[in-house]
């Protein structure tokens, strides 16, 4: 579940766009404007605006594509289109995410002058502008910006990011308190245990009915429903134990969280889904809010104490995330 990057450009400037897609993919999923992106059928405004919230940033490349005539001085700008999606995703994704990657001597809007901008030189090669050797070094400081966004996490049109946090506020942060105020006695059902590990299990994909989703899931690795109270309230958990003795050793409590239906019926709705089956777009966004749901729960598990201790996340495989 990479973040993942759209990067625009006009025809003349894809070899600058191809050159920024092969730097950053390693770490992140990369979309050229012409890698079938758009749709057929669709308007283009309307595919454009729903491929805007498919993305967590946006890279623009301003190369020198026309010669604009302004109160008499002539410039190089940009092509119109490429500043217009610029614009369309500093609305959708915020000025932080958003990004110009211009050619030196591009001239730029009034508007967003003082906004950081990369730019780069070219040099003639086999007939074509290419950027120049200190391109890469921009870049990177580039790809350390976004690398510190994403490690914060965001708030985004769609609601994981406040799913997260109220998934971690109201269950895992109440039940990891708790564990821990029970010390080596903790009870959980009629057995009593003298540790507990909690594991959250991130489904691979949404489904509307997660609660049968999980029950199926525990039901294969043979874990057992049962309550736990906290001095809010009883939480149903699933449980695996290893025992020695009448005490029981340790608590494997483990939980897969139900309330991602909520982001599988938000991504319905915003897509307006008249269909049975998901298509593209539906699947490109899941990912996108599955993956920034778990990167914010990791966030704040890692920045408390007790969570920090005993609490871990895996895929539906089992394998940490």
């Amino acid at each position: 579940m990479k973040p993942r990057i759209f990067i625009g450009s006009s025809t003349e400037g894809l070899s600058v766009a191809q050159r920024i897609k092969a730097f950053f993919e390693p770490d992140y999923d990369c979309y050229i404007w012409n890698d079938n992106i758009f749709q057929f059928n669709d308007g283009f405004l309307e595919t454009l605006l729903k491929s805007a919230s498919l993305f967590d940033f946006g890279f623009m490349v301003f190369a020198a594509d026309d010669v604009t005539k302004i109160r008499d001085q002539e410039y190089e700008t940009t092509r119109d289109n490429v500043l217009f999606e610029y614009g369309l995703f500093l609305g959708r994704v915020g000025i932080d995410r958003a990004y110009i990657i211009k050619e030196d001597n591009v001239k730029i809007p009034s508007d967003i002058v003082g906004i950081t901008l990369l730019s780069y030189k070219t040099h003639d090669k086999n007939g074509t502008k290419q950027p120049d050797d200190s391109f890469n070094t921009q870049l990177s400081k580039l790809k350390k910006k976004i690398d510190e966004k994403v490690a914060l996490g965001h708030l985004g049109l769609l609601p994981s990011t406040v799913i997260a946090i109220s998934y971690f506020e109201n269950f895992v942060k109440l039940l990891a308190d708790e564990i821990m105020r029970q010390g080596n006695n903790i009870k959980i059902g009629d057995k009593t245990y003298k540790a507990a590990r909690i594991r959250i299990v991130i489904p691979r994909t949404l489904d509307a009915d997660m609660k049968r989703q999980a029950t199926i899931y525990f039901r294969k690795i043979h874990f057992e429903s049962c309550p736990i109270s906290t001095s809010h309230r009883s939480y149903p958990i699933y449980v695996e134990s290893s025992s020695d003795g009448d005490v029981k050793d340790e608590a494997l409590i483990a939980d897969m969280p139900t309330i991602l239906s909520g982001i599988d019926k938000a991504i319905d709705m915003y897509f307006r889904v008249g269909h049975i089956g998901k298509t593209q777009e539906q699947q490109l966004t899941e990912e996108r809010e599955l993956g920034n749901f778990t990167r914010v729960l990791k966030l704040l598990i890692s920045q408390d104490a007790y969570c920090r201790e005993i609490v871990e996340l895996v895929d539906d495989n089992n394998q940490l995330l």
